[in-house]
């Protein structure tokens, strides 16, 4: 599939942070971060498709491995950060060759509209296997809605991203792996209409160990 022009120039990595940073502004990685991520102090954190992992500049004291298959991202990343992170080049489907252990946090911000249901289902069960017993995953992504604002409905439509669901479609991968505690649509965490569904889940195998 070939990319439309607009995809190309944001695979740079300068060009994208810069854009990001003017969308979404600190309010939004704070409400992730504070709302969703929760860390605590030395927390490990995965960040799966981390792009140039702007996110850490709100998650201190954390141990942070982010995780993106565009080098230019990634170089991005490593330059900013140092050693603030541990920064691998690698797509969403090589989570098992790079000698990963577990996490207490997982968070996946803006990937799931990118992957097609076998790419999504083979994502969810890689993190399984990733999620400490007591650890959450979050996830942050587009969606559709009913009677959506007609301005949110084109960008989402327009996203580089081309598999946008909606927040039943979105949950149908997430908790047939893990346990959901909060599904939340928002619609203010750009400085233009847009749609965010942020999913917070704990790991499945908590939950069914209580049951015992």
């Amino acid at each position: 599939m070939q990319f439309l022009l607009k995809d190309k120039i944001l695979e740079i990595s300068g060009v994208y942070a810069r854009l990001m940073s003017f969308l979404l502004g600190g309010s939004t990685c704070r409400t992730l971060v504070n709302e969703y991520i929760q860390p605590t102090p030395g927390c490990t954190v995965l960040d799966v498709g981390c792009g140039p992992a702007a996110i850490l500049d709100f998650l201190p004291n954390v141990k942070y491995i982010g995780l993106d298959h565009n080098p230019k991202y990634i170089a991005t990343a490593s330059n900013r950060y140092g050693t603030k992170g541990t920064f691998i080049c690698a797509g969403v489907d090589q989570l098992n060759e790079h000698g990963l252990e577990t996490f207490d946090r997982i968070i996946i911000l803006g990937v799931m509209h990118h992957l097609n249901d076998r790419q999504l289902t083979q994502l969810m069960t890689s993190l399984k296997d990733r999620l400490n017993s007591d650890g959450v995953l979050i996830t942050f992504d587009g969606a559709y809605e009913d009677k959506q604002n007609l301005i949110a409905k084109f960008l989402v439509k327009n996203d580089r991203g081309k598999f946008v669901r909606t927040k039943d479609q979105y949950l149908k991968f997430v908790s047939a792996i893990f346990s959901v505690e909060r599904a939340d649509l928002h619609h203010n965490l750009l400085r233009v209409p847009y749609t965010h569904l942020i999913t917070r889940s704990s790991a499945q195998q908590r939950l069914d160990s209580t049951k015992n």
